[in-house]
C-alpha cells in the first residue's frame, strides 16, 4: 500500500468543495420525501373517498372498520409514485449521453450545470407549494411539478456531474476513501431530512387552512437550494483544470488534452451543436463496448449490468418503504421521521468503517468490499420480509454495510477505464440506470400492491433473492482481477520492468 503523505492529504481536503455542494443539493432533494408520500395520502383520502377529515389525517391508527379505505390509498398513493418515477426516469436516459460528453469535453461548463440543477428544484418546489395552497386539486396532478426536473435532468445532473469532478480530481489510492466520503455525505442527508422534514411537517401549519405543514418543509427545501446553488457557481472554479495525474493514464496517451484544450476556441453555436449532435449517443456506447485487452470490456458490461439490478433491490425503501412502514408497523409521518433518522445511522455508520477496515487495514479488493455490501443487505432485506413486526424496521443493523456497494462498484469501474472515458462511461452507466428506478418502481409497487392484503413483505424477500446475480459477479471480478484491473496491470509491468533494468545493465 502507497503512503499517503501530508501534502497529499491537503489535496484531497481541498477536493471537498463538491462534497458540499453534493450534501446541500442532495438535501434539498430529499428533505421534502415524507412531506410529499403524506401530501399524496391525503389528497386521495380526503377529495376522493367519503370518509371524515380527522380520519385521513390519522390513517395510520384508525380502526379496522377502515381498512379496506386505508389499503386504498397506500395503493393509490404507490401508483401515483410509480407514475412519477417512470415520468421523471425515462427521458433521464437520453439526457445522461448528452451531459456525459458535456462534462467530459467543456469541464468549465459543470459549475453552471450543477448550479441550474438546483434551481430546478426550487421551481419544483413552488410549483408543489401552489398544489398545497389548492388543495382541492387531486393528488394525481403533483404528477406535473416533476416536468422541470425532467426537462433539465436536474437529478442525472447532481449525481453524474458530482462523481465525475470526484473521479478526475481524485488520485486512484484515493478513491475508494473519496466515494466513502460521497457515500457518508449521502447517508448523511437521510437522518436530518427525516428528522427536519418529518418534525416540520408535523409541527404548526405557517400557512392558513393548510392540514399539516407542508409549506413549511418546500420552504426550507428551497432555501437550502438556493445556498447549494450559489456555493457551486462561486467556488468550483478548478472544474476546467488538468486532472490528477493517475497510475492509470500512463496506459494510454493524453491527446484528449489538446482536444479540450481546442473546445476553448469554439464559439456558443459550435458548443451547442457539439453537445447534442446525434453521434454523441454513440460515442459513450462505443466507449464501453470496445474491445480491451484480455477481453476486460466483458467485465465492464456485466459490471454495469448488474449494477441495475443492484440498484433495482437497493431503492426498494424509496417506492414503498413509506406506505410499507404505515400498513405494516403503523407509524405515523412523525414517528417514520424519527424513526428513520434512528436506523439510517446503521449504514451511515458501516459507509464510515467499512472502507478503510477493509481496503486500508485488511488490504481486501475493491470486489471483496463489493461482496461484503451484496451479503449484508441481502440478510436485511430477507429479515424485514420474513419478520412483519415493528421491531424488525431496526433489524436494519443487517444492512450496515449495503451501502458500501455503490462506491465499490465506482470505484471497480474506475479501475476498468481510462480517465478520458470517465465522463463518458459515467454517463452511459447513469443512462442504462434509469432504466433501474423505473423497473424497481414498477416491480415493488406492482408486487406490494397487489400481495398488501396478505403478504406485504413478500416483495422484500423477491428483492433479497435478487442480490444472488450482483454477489456471483463480484465473485467472478474478484477472482479473475489480475485481467481488468488497470492499477493491478500498470503495477505489475513496473515490477517486471524494475526486475528486467537489472539484468540489463549486467
Amino acid at each position: 500500500m502507497a503512503k499517503i503523505t501530508p501534502k497529499e492529504v491537503w489535496e484531497l481536503v481541498k477536493l471537498l468543495r463538491i462534497d458540499v455542494f453534493y450534501f446541500l443539493a442532495t438535501l434539498s432533494t430529499s428533505l421534502p420525501g415524507i412531506a410529499l408520500n403524506q401530501l399524496m395520502q391525503d389528497k386521495y383520502c380526503i377529495n376522493k373517498y367519503p370518509v371524515n377529515e380527522s380520519v385521513c389525517l390519522n390513517l395510520e391508527t384508525a380502526g379496522p372498520e377502515f381498512d379496506t379505505v386505508r389499503n386504498d390509498v397506500l395503493k393509490d398513493t404507490t401508483t401515483l409514485k410509480m407514475h412519477i418515477t417512470l415520468m421523471t426516469t425515462i427521458p433521464a436516459i437520453v439526457l445522461s449521453l448528452i451531459l456525459g460528453y458535456w462534462m467530459d469535453k467543456y469541464p468549465g461548463h459543470l459549475r453552471y450545470l450543477l448550479g441550474s440543477a438546483s434551481l430546478a428544484n426550487i421551481c419544483q418546489n413552488i410549483m408543489t407549494i401552489h398544489q398545497c395552497l389548492h388543495f382541492e386539486m387531486g393528488a394525481d396532478s403533483l404528477l406535473w411539478t416533476n416536468l422541470v426536473p425532467v426537462f433539465t435532468g436536474s437529478g442525472i445532473i447532481i449525481s453524474i456531474g458530482t462523481f465525475t469532478y470526484a473521479t478526475r480530481k481524485t488520485p486512484v489510492k484515493f478513491r475508494a476513501v473519496r466515494f466513502m466520503i460521497l457515500e457518508i455525505i449521502l447517508f448523511a442527508t437521510f437522518p436530518i431530512s427525516s428528522l427536519v422534514g418529518g418534525g416540520v411537517l408535523a409541527s404548526k401549519p405557517w400557512f392558513p387552512n393548510q392540514h399539516r405543514n407542508y409549506i413549511g418543509v418546500y420552504i426550507i427545501s428551497s432555501v437550502i437550494a438556493v445556498i447549494a446553488a450559489i456555493w457551486v457557481m462561486l467556488l468550483l472554479y478548478d472544474a476546467v483544470d488538468d486532472e490528477v495525474e493517475t497510475v492509470e493514464s500512463h496506459l494510454k496517451g493524453d491527446a484528449s488534452s489538446s482536444d479540450n484544450n481546442g473546445t476553448k476556441k469554439k464559439t456558443v453555436k459550435q458548443i451547442i451543436y457539439d453537445i447534442i449532435k446525434p453521434d454523441n449517443f454513440l460515442h459513450s456506447s462505443r466507449t464501453v463496448f470496445k474491445r480491451r485487452p484480455n477481453n476486460a470490456h466483458w467485465y465492464l458490461i456485466s459490471t454495469i449490468l448488474v449494477g441495475i439490478i443492484a440498484n433495482i433491490g437497493y431503492s426498494g425503501d424509496q417506492h414503498i418503504g413509506y406506505q410499507f412502514s404505515q400498513k405494516v408497523y403503523h407509524f405515523s409521518a412523525e414517528q417514520i421521521g424519527y424513526y428513520g433518522s434512528i436506523v439510517v445511522i446503521f449504514p451511515t455508520l458501516g459507509t464510515l468503517i467499512g472502507p478503510p477496515l477493509f481496503i486500508n487495514v485488511m488490504n481486501l479488493h475493491d470486489t471483496s468490499l463489493a461482496i461484503i455490501g451484496i451479503v449484508s443487505i441481502m440478510t436485511a432485506y430477507l429479515t424485514k420480509g420474513f419478520i412483519l413486526s415493528p421491531i424488525a424496521y431496526f433489524f436494519t443493523i443487517f444492512g450496515s454495510f449495503a451501502a458500501v456497494i455503490s462506491l465499490a462498484d465506482r470505484s471497480i469501474i474506475s479501475r476498468m477505464i481510462h480517465k478520458d472515458e470517465i465522463g463518458q462511461v459515467y454517463a452511459f452507466s447513469s443512462a442504462i440506470g434509469g432504466f433501474s428506478p423505473t423497473i424497481a418502481s414498477v416491480f415493488y409497487s406492482k408486487v406490494f400492491t397487489a400481495t398488501l392484503d396478505y403478504n406485504p413483505g413478500l416483495v422484500y424477500i423477491i428483492a433479497g433473492l435478487l442480490f444472488t446475480i450482483p454477489l456471483a459477479n463480484a465473485i467472478l471480478l474478484n477472482i479473475k482481477k489480475q485481467k481488468w484491473d488497470l492499477v493491478l496491470i500498470a503495477e505489475k509491468e513496473t515490477q517486471e520492468n524494475q526486475v528486467e533494468l537489472p539484468i540489463h545493465n549486467k
